[in-house]
């Protein structure tokens, strides 16, 4: 799932779904709230890549690293947790360097427990839109948190951007969108 955006990038924002026809509503939401609350120009640093669970970890690896970013961003769930473990493991195999954040309902309340919580950076728990972008801020900028585990804000809603800007072209024709039923898209 190769993006139309630039090649190098600071922060990517992944997930490995189910099927190629998902499109990732909150990784989407996470990317259009980059700028609102990680502050100017956090967004234009950040790219969206989405894999498959079926795909192989060292070729997710490999794609994502071809990136160089300094943060990497997964969204875990209960589909994809096996999975994104091998390619977390990886990661930090070869790149110790580079900061993994977990975000995503399945690392949100068992975070001593997982061996993937256990190989990351720093887990957001809950709510990401406002804690994911202004932890990116400090991992590029400092200060640098000090808790690995980085309790979610709950935004109030009229301070979030929609995702919706967030879908490309290709995602319009070939993947399943999903959208709140209190959702307006621009005409």
């Amino acid at each position: 799932m190769v993006s139309s955006h630039p090649t190098v990038c600071s922060i990517v924002l992944t997930t490995l779904n189910a099927k190629y026809i998902h499109a990732s509503l909150g990784l989407r939401y996470l990317l259009a709230n980059m700028d609102v609350h990680g502050g100017a120009g956090l967004r234009a640093q950040t790219q969206l890549r989405e894999f498959v669970i079926q795909q192989r970890p060292t070729q997710i690896v490999e794609e994502l690293l071809a990136l160089e970013p300094q943060v990497i961003g997964l969204g875990i769930y209960i589909w994809n947790v096996v999975e994104t473990t091998q390619v977390v493991r990886l990661l930090k195999t070869l790149r110790p360097d580079i900061k993994i954040v977990l975000g995503g309902p399945e690392v949100s309340f068992e975070t001593t427990e997982q061996e993937i919580c256990r190989l990351a950076d720093h887990v957001v728990t809950g709510w990401g839109d406002v804690s994911f972008p202004k932890l990116c801020r400090a991992l590029l900028d400092g200060p640098r948190p000090l808790m690995k585990v980085i309790a979610g804000e709950q935004p109030a809603l009229e301070t979030l951007a929609l995702p919706y800007n967030e879908y490309t072209a290709e995602d319009l024709a070939k993947r399943l969108l999903y959208v709140e039923a209190s959702a307006r898209l621009p005409v």
